[in-house]
């Protein structure tokens, strides 16, 4: 077991009754950051400040001038950034600015292993000591023995030649001008030439000599599965693993190259081990253990259904760095998922090795404060990526068209899930009902912000009622979902039984992503494509066409 860490009170400067402040709102700061290391840096603003210390006194009007006055009197602990309203103070767990020094050694994992360890000195090693020579008596043949009659007859000589060895395929390695090629095409050469090496071992960006890496027996395997198998979520993260199972300290010479044999030794094991992890935090789970995900739909024919993602998958202008902005459609809301496409590859983490089928993330929720397990899935062949397990938080919190922002956090594979909360609306609202397999409208009462062109009711889309959803053949074919969207949610510019659908893109994009994913490229792709004479465009509206059907 791994022993509690004591935090020792910081000196604050200051008045008597600045310090008893001072010391308050540290607290604070160490509630706020309990599960940072040490050293990391804790930021809070003076507008939070002042919320958290008007919960135990909301009648004090003074806490802005009072607090900023504490902390300022203890520069050594505190550090003051920005003014005004972006004022905020930083702190660390032992009490000091991030700027200032505690007096403790850092230990750098990067400089302990580009310091090579001094050479062994080798012992002088003694001549060996030589036994003398046995004398051997050699008996002296008294009589020649008579030679047997040498056989003249001539032998047939016969040839054989040897059996062709197999060919061996060359590795044809990337050949790339190191003068003229980016920093990405060197390094993407040189994960190539290392991927093809046996006796180079590899975990995310790291690489190291086979050889070199500690191994694992029978006996730790073993005790690994147990400990996995007994943790309340049945994953185990490889701290955890090295520190709890193999008892590996922290502060041990070898503990980083520990870390990397645990995830290099268990990825050699798929029978009985499934790496969750990303390329620089390792996670851990058993073979074959439920995966998260909806019972409504199985995982393959979801990623079958994103396998568009592979041939469109298109980036919007990122909101700001390590933000994500996304509208939620019906078929993510149903199914809880969301499209792993070039927004969210931007911020998801990256495989720890090759044909890794999963990532275990978390969402947390600030409106709620709830915090999800979900599972991002990596494209595989012909199939798609998605991340799963957001079923229930959408059903609770959330309707087809709102609005989500996916932010990164510096926790790894950990994620802020937010939406914007609105007054109470009510309306009518598109929904399966699975008894009788039809599209109905239900009256329902939400509370988010949302895209009104994606948002499905009854006054928007009316001819979806009593409609059945379509087929799995059908559904495999996007210009059949898209002429489904034509009649559900366009209007019929002639007669019934000449009929002719007008519809404005808006419209179809919500509704053809009932059935299934349909990016907006691909949309636009079939109904301007020529391929498809039942489509057409409305030159005299922007982003309007008509559909015809064909007998």
């Amino acid at each position: 077991m791994q022993a509690e860490q004591i935090l020792t009170a910081p000196a604050f400067g200051g008045t008597d009754e600045e310090q008893a402040l001072a010391a308050e709102l540290f607290q604070i700061y160490l509630a706020q950051g309990r599960f940072f290391s040490d050293g990391a840096p804790i930021r809070l603003s003076l507008l939070q400040l002042v919320e958290a210390m008007g919960k135990s006194q909301p009648r004090v009007r003074t806490w802005p001038r009072r607090i900023e006055e504490a902390l300022s009197a203890s520069p050594d602990v505190f550090a003051q950034e920005g003014s005004g309203d972006d004022l905020s103070f930083v702190t660390t767990r032992r009490g000091v600015s991030p700027g200032g020094s505690s007096g403790r050694r850092e230990q750098v994992l990067t400089a302990r292993f580009a310091t090579p360890q001094p050479k062994r000195e080798r012992p002088v090693r003694k001549a060996p000591v030589l036994a003398p020579a046995e004398s051997i008596v050699i008996a002296t043949e008294t009589q020649t023995p008579i030679a047997p009659p040498i056989d003249t007859t001539p032998f047939e000589v016969v040839s054989v030649l040897p059996e062709p060895a197999p060919a061996v395929t060359p590795v044809t390695a990337q050949q790339i001008d190191a003068l003229t090629a980016t920093e990405s095409e060197i390094a993407q050469a040189i994960q190539e030439a290392l991927g093809s090496e046996a006796a180079v071992a590899r975990w995310g960006d790291q690489w190291i000599g086979e050889e070199r890496l500690q191994r694992l027996s029978r006996g730790d395997l073993r005790r690994i599965e147990d400990f996995i198998r007994e943790q309340p979520e049945r994953i185990a993260t490889d701290v955890e693993i090295a520190q709890d199972v193999l008892g590996i300290r922290p502060n041990a010479a070898d503990y980083a190259s520990m870390l990397f044999a645990v995830n290099y030794r268990l990825s050699r094991e798929p029978r009985e081990f499934e790496y969750l992890g990303s390329a620089t935090h390792g996670v851990w789970s058993l073979a074959n253990a439920s995966a998260i995900g909806t019972a409504k739909r199985k995982a393959s024919e979801i990623g079958q259904d994103y396998r568009v993602l592979l041939e469109y998958d298109y980036s919007a202008e990122p909101a700001e760095e390590g933000l994500v902005e996304h509208i939620l459609s019906y078929y993510e809301y149903t199914y809880g998922v969301l499209p792993f496409d070039a927004n969210l590859r931007s911020i998801m983490p990256m495989p720890g090795f090759k044909d890794q089928r999963a990532v275990r993330i978390t969402f947390e929720s600030p409106q709620t404060g709830e915090t999800v397990q979900a599972e991002l899935r990596f494209p595989t062949g012909n199939r798609g990526g998605y991340i799963a397990g957001l079923e229930t938080f959408y059903a609770e919190n959330l309707i087809p068209g709102a609005v989500l922002t996916i932010e990164k956090t510096d926790q790894p594979q950990h994620y802020l899930l937010e939406y914007f909360r609105v007054s109470g609306e009510d309306r009518k609202l598109l929904a399966l009902d699975e008894k009788k397999g039809k599209y109905v409208f239900r009256p329902t009462t939400f509370y988010c912000a949302t895209q009104d062109e994606f948002v499905l009711s009854e006054n928007r889309v009316p001819r979806f009622a009593d409609q059945k959803p379509l087929d799995e053949r059908s559904k495999r074919h996007p210009e059949q979902v898209i002429a489904a969207a034509f009649e559900r949610a366009g209007e019929n510019v002639q007669t019934s039984d000449d009929p002719k659908y007008y519809a404005l893109i808006a419209d179809l994009q919500a509704a053809a992503n009932v059935e299934r994913p349909i990016p907006a490229e691909l949309l636009r792709d079939i109904l301007v494509n020529n391929t498809h004479p039942e489509f057409s465009v409305d030159e005299s509206t922007e982003d309007a066409f008509f559909y015809t059907p064909t007998a």
